[in-house]
């Protein structure tokens, strides 16, 4: 069995604690001066001293002396200790010199009255020179070592221009946090000192879900299958015993109809033996001290017993229940047989491991003589350890998924902010310098302008579907019609063009508003877009029975290069290309979410139509 992976916690780069030892891997500079500049920052404002360890991060040096100069009213909370002074001091790298620096270090912050120490080790030193490489690995686990002990936390800087990929994925594996996306994650591959590596995985985390999701489903179906076989046999047991039952009041009347019917009675036990011995479910029978009078072979298939090593024992030193579960037993066993169905308690096997087993007393219904208590349980640990899995995948899923949205929100805001800027700038450029470009130059800026407008457009809605996304679906009835008319107004008042829009009334749907506001949002401005320069153009929005169903449409003559939705989701070559891309990748989005499905039946130069169904 596969070990099972931690879950992985999430925190602010600058909140660490005490004993972290973290790996940070950069490749732009501003990514490196942000992240430790708010490390530091942190730091300085819990009552920590932090210490920078330099190695080739000049512009991260110049500025952190100037933080220095400026804040000197902090005491010595930020040092800065040159490459010389620290990693090459004397010309060569000694790992016991620079171990007693760093105790050093933290044994001045605690005189000082400093709660803490943060170090930042820039570990380009390493590169000069393959030796200084073969000690870095054993240096970064003594590192590990050296945050236990010591009452700081530990930040090393690796640029990934610098180091080869092999060697930075060994030396991310001996950290046990990294910093990633500017926060910190405990490091699943974290491979503790002393422990050996573990097994690369080779199956996608997706795919791996996926398979445990069908797993479980065909497990809960077998389940399903074996319970209802299960009731079946024992409503036959049932009647089988009971006709037996009333069989032999009758052979008790007449001792000539006992003598010619023995043979018949002797043979329907041996069947109900038989029927009890090869039931797929586990069959314990206990006389009326609780203790084991008869067996089955699905008992000795699962416990691994015998049946004579087992047959007297006590019924509660079969069973592995403590405490209060103990009493819970002995009270579901009484003397004139019991009735439940459902109790799960663990059976003991030889190996002594426990299963779980749902249990069905039927004595006290269909009761026989020296059973006073006879019970059968269907084995449930593979399903209990499969939903264990299921809820432990589950819960890794959600905390990806959530990942996931806040990244999307972030890149749609960073992304919105910068194209605002970009339009914000044509305008102000052709405003100030109007008179001076030539009129290609302005039409240039006119259209880089619009197209930032076209595409900031398209990422707010974005960033509306990542928002709406994160929230559960609230369906509802939607008037399409009367959204498309809402729309349309709203496009023919932004730019004065004439467009002929034609709405079919009364289309209703079940969904979430917002969500499908957003989608018509997208596919009536894309059919706005693509009529641009068209003599009449018409965009038309109704429903239509495609393959015998209903599906709604928009459709417009504006002029097409391709045929397939998947080459309109792709996005064209240009801006507006790009643009329309991200708002069909948005309706795709809202389709699936609903359930639904979205295709294009789209026509070179005949315009296009969009069916939808939700």
């Amino acid at each position: 069995m596969e070990e099972e992976k931690p879950s992985v916690e999430i925190a602010d780069i600058g909140i660490v604690n005490s004993h972290d030892h973290l790996c940070l891997l950069y490749q732009e500079e501003t990514e490196v001066l942000n992240l430790v500049l708010h490390f530091i920052q942190k730091g300085v404002a819990i009552g920590e001293r932090c210490v920078y360890l330099n190695a080739a991060q000049q512009k991260l040096e110049r500025l952190l002396q100037n933080v220095v100069e400026v804040q000197k009213q902090d005491s010595g909370a930020l040092v800065l200790l040159p490459v010389k002074q620290t990693w090459l001091r004397g010309g060569t790298f000694r790992q016991e010199r620079v171990l007693e620096l760093l105790r050093n270090i933290c044994a001045g912050a605690a005189a000082e009255g400093f709660s803490g120490t943060r170090i930042i080790c820039d570990m380009a030193w390493a590169v000069k020179d393959a030796k200084s490489l073969e000690l870095l690995n054993r240096f970064e686990r003594d590192l590990t070592s050296f945050a236990a002990e010591h009452d700081t936390a530990l930040l090393c800087l690796y640029d990934r221009r610098l180091f080869s990929p092999e060697l930075l994925l060994e030396l991310a594996r001996i950290h046990p946090g990294v910093v990633s996306g500017g926060r910190v994650c405990g490091n699943p591959l974290f491979i503790p000192p002393g422990a050996q590596p573990r097994k690369k995985a080779a199956v996608c985390e997706l795919d791996v879900f996926l398979a445990a999701s069908q797993r479980i489903t065909m497990v809960e179906a077998e389940t399903e299958r074996l319970k209802q076989e299960l009731e079946q046999a024992y409503a036959a047991l049932a009647r089988k015993i009971y006709e037996n039952w009333q069989e032999e009041d009758t052979l008790r009347a007449s001792e000539q109809e006992i003598h010619e019917k023995d043979e018949a009675l002797l043979a329907n036990r041996r069947r109900l033996q038989t029927i009890l011995q090869h039931l797929p479910a586990v069959m314990m029978a206990f006389d009326n001290a609780d203790r084991l009078a008869a067996c089955n072979h699905e008992f000795e298939r699962v416990t691994g017993y015998r049946g004579e090593e087992v047959m007297g024992k006590p019924m509660l030193e079969l069973l592995q229940v403590d405490g209060a579960l103990r009493e819970d037993v002995v009270s579901a066993h009484p003397p004139q047989g019991g009735d439940y169905r459902g109790r799960e308690w663990n059976l003991r096997c030889r190996d002594g491991s426990p299963k779980l087993i749902s249990w069905s007393n039927i004595s006290r219904y269909v009761p026989i003589t020296g059973w006073v208590n006879w019970i059968i349980g269907l084995d449930v640990t593979p399903r209990v350890q499969a939903e264990n899995g299921l809820r432990a995948l589950k819960g890794e899923l959600e905390a990806r998924t959530a990942e996931l949205e806040a990244i999307g929100q972030a890149v749609s805001q960073d992304l919105g902010a910068r194209l605002a800027r970009i339009s914000g700038d044509c305008g102000r450029l052709q405003k100030l310098n109007k008179s001076q470009l030539d009129p290609p130059c302005r039409e240039l800026l006119e259209d880089i302008g619009a197209a930032a407008r076209e595409l900031s457009g398209a990422v707010a809605a974005l960033e509306r579907m990542t928002a709406l996304t994160a929230a559960e679906l609230q369906p509802v009835e939607v008037d399409l019609s009367a959204m498309a008319s809402e729309i349309a107004a709203q496009l023919s008042d932004h730019a004065q063009r004439p467009v002929d829009f034609r709405i079919e009334d009364g289309v209703t749907v079940t969904g979430d508003k917002d969500m499908l506001r957003l989608a018509m949002e997208q596919l009536l401005g894309n059919a706005w877009h693509c009529t641009i320069g068209v003599k009449h153009p018409v965009i038309k929005f109704g429903t239509a029975q495609v393959e015998g169903e209903r599906s709604c449409y928009v459709s417009d003559n504006g002029p097409r290069l391709s045929a397939s939705l998947c080459e309109a989701t792709g996005g064209g070559s240009g801006p507006e290309g790009s643009c329309r891309g991200i708002g069909f990748a948005t309706v795709q989005r809202i389709i699936n979410l609903h359930r639904g499905r979205i295709w294009s039946a789209e026509q070179a130069g005949k315009g296009g139509t969009l069916y939808f169904q939700v």
